[in-house]
């Protein structure tokens, strides 16, 4: 006890020399902070929801640009672990931008990343709807997808109210439940469910014909939609028991073990699919709901829907808090509106209970207006994940940045001769991705122009206005900040 004390206090220590002081409670250890950047990246609920995309985009051959952006993501993981093991602090790629660059470049990384959560959280909770119909067998309409949507936020942030421990055994109940998926969808059907030949791997029935780079480019999103959420390992940092260690490590974790789980699931779902052409020509309409009932049955595939709600709420548990935390860093350095308010921590919960509520009314906000108009609540979530790979790449060249100006990690875990090169490995890949993500692809030859350059036309306004409001913020919201 005395051990992990003096621990606690070096932490503390530490926290101060950045001029800040310790306002939460340290109590996460190595898998509660692990299991909010594994409840965050949710691979089992990932992969249900876009299979039968990428499976109509490029294939089942769509499986080998899974572990080439897992490869991409992992080299990204080593060089925020190291950046996190020198800057332990709450906000994660907020305070990572604001110590290597500056304050504006600081702020501007933050604005991005919150926009993008909000949008990540609300379409979470939006996730759990259609498996929550199909689980109780009635119909989902707009309406009773907004009404869930909003109960699974509220009732996340509710959990988060309540304290950060409970806050980690919830996202570790999301773990359990992935891994539950895990076996089922992957050791499973890979070894008694099997009904495809290996060689399956490696054939498009057509998909993608006549442009099959393309294809395999377009079909490369399911693992950049799903292979990220370890950076949530650094937004509670200061919740973490020797968090310069720790954290390095949950996040790499996160990232071999979400990725690990992902391509297991994906072998198994690809090769346990009854009607592999009718899957990829669109006849059959959820291949992955038709590989678990030829594989576990009705009842089996009912139970696997149980899974993945718990999987998805967990994750939206997650993401509150990582939303909750940022907001509380910015406050702190008197950056964003209602500093004072969002900075402040309840000394018996040791939470920031304004931040968590602000966290809670906005992706409530976007839900609301998606009831009434759902393109554009739908261009919100479309954004989020273009917003979080803008955030990865504004960190890495922040790095970059730092590095040619002389910056060496000291932190316990540090790359040494590595970091450079590894650096500019991993900003070129954010970069592809972030490209590739944004690229208008028509779903239709009809489809609109506007709605096709919908979301890099966004992502450039937001990233604008957060331009302007980082050179000509207020006096009033710059103030001197402990942090200084």
């Amino acid at each position: 006890m005395q051990g992990r004390d003096r621990v606690i206090q070096s932490d503390d220590s530490n926290l101060e020399q950045f001029g800040y002081k310790p306002q939460f409670h340290r109590v996460l250890g190595f898998f509660a902070d692990f299991s909010i950047g594994y409840s965050y990246m949710s691979p089992l609920a990932g992969f249900y929801a876009l299979f039968s995309y990428a499976l109509a985009t490029a294939g089942p051959a769509f499986f080998w640009t899974m572990p080439l952006v897992l490869l991409g993501h992992t080299v990204n993981a080593l060089i925020f672990s190291e950046i996190s093991s020198e800057y332990p602090i709450a906000g994660g790629v907020y305070q990572w931008g604001r110590r290597l660059v500056g304050e504006r470049w600081g702020f501007l990384t933050g604005w991005m990343y919150f926009l993008a959560l909000v949008g990540v959280a609300a379409g979470l909770a939006a996730g759990v709807a259609p498996y929550l119909a199909a689980l109780i067998g009635i119909e989902a309409t707009n309406t009773f997808d907004t009404c869930v949507a909003l109960s699974i936020i509220i009732l996340s942030a509710a959990l988060n109210l309540i304290g950060t421990k409970v806050l980690g055994r919830m996202t570790e109940l999301g773990v359990w439940a992935g891994l539950v998926g895990l076996a089922v969808c992957g050791g499973y059907m890979l070894c008694f469910a099997r009904l495809q030949p290996f060689s399956v791997l490696f054939e498009s029935f057509g998909a993608g014909e006549g442009h099959h780079t393309g294809a395999m480019l377009a079909a490369s999103l399911l693992g950049i939609w799903i292979f990220f959420g370890h950076e949530a390992c650094g937004d509670l940092a200061e919740e973490v028991h020797d968090a310069s260690r720790e954290v390095p490590r949950a996040m790499l974790t996160t990232m071999l073990a979400g990725g690990g789980s992902a391509l297991l699931i994906a072998l198994g779902m690809i090769l346990a699919v009854p009607d592999m052409a009718g899957a990829v020509s669109g006849a059959v309409s959820n291949p992955a709901d038709a590989a678990l009932r030829a594989a576990i049955g009705p009842i089996g595939a009912t139970a696997m829907l149980g899974c993945l709600m718990l999987v998805a709420f967990s994750a939206t548990i997650s993401v509150i808090a990582s939303t909750s935390r940022l907001l509380f860093s910015m406050g702190r350095d008197r950056v964003i509106p209602f500093s004072a308010a969002m900075s402040r921590v309840n000394p018996r919960t040791g939470l920031p209970t304004a931040a968590v509520l602000a966290a809670t009314v906005l992706p409530c906000m976007v839900l609301l207006v998606g009831g009434f108009a759902p393109h554009i609540a739908e261009a919100v979530i479309n954004f989020a994940t273009a917003g979080i790979y803008t955030t990865f790449t504004m960190v890495l060249i922040a790095g970059a940045f730092a590095r040619f100006g002389g910056w060496v990690p000291s932190g316990p875990f540090h790359l040494g001769g590595f970091g450079w090169p590894l650096t500019i490995i991993a900003l070129c890949f954010e970069v592809g991705a972030l490209i590739n993500l944004v690229w208008p692809r028509p779903a239709s030859p009809d489809q609109s122009l506007v709605s096709v350059m919908l979301i890099p036309v966004v992502l450039l306004s937001v990233f604008c206005v957060g331009v302007v409001l980082a050179v000509r913020r207020p006096a009033s919201l710059v103030g001197s900040s402990e942090g200084n």
